[in-house]
């Protein structure tokens, strides 16, 4: 399982399945959100999560950064 943020709201949640229908489209995950709801997301919408544990420390967009 992916942690993944979604751009739009912030919503955290797990990517658990990816649909690849060809090199011409966008990749799919299937994700559980942490409100319980199932999303289809395109990976235009979706962002990884922080994960300090394993040095990963993204910058925000409160910062000025992405």
């Amino acid at each position: 399982m992916i942690p993944i943020v979604r751009k739009t709201d912030g919503m955290k949640g797990y990517a658990f399945l990816v649909i690849d229908y060809s090199q011409e489209h966008y990749i799919l995950f299937v994700c559980g959100m942490d409100d319980g709801d199932i999303w289809i997301l395109d990976n235009r919408e979706t962002s990884l999560q922080n994960n300090p544990s394993l040095g990963r420390h993204l910058k925000t967009k409160q910062n000025g950064t992405k």
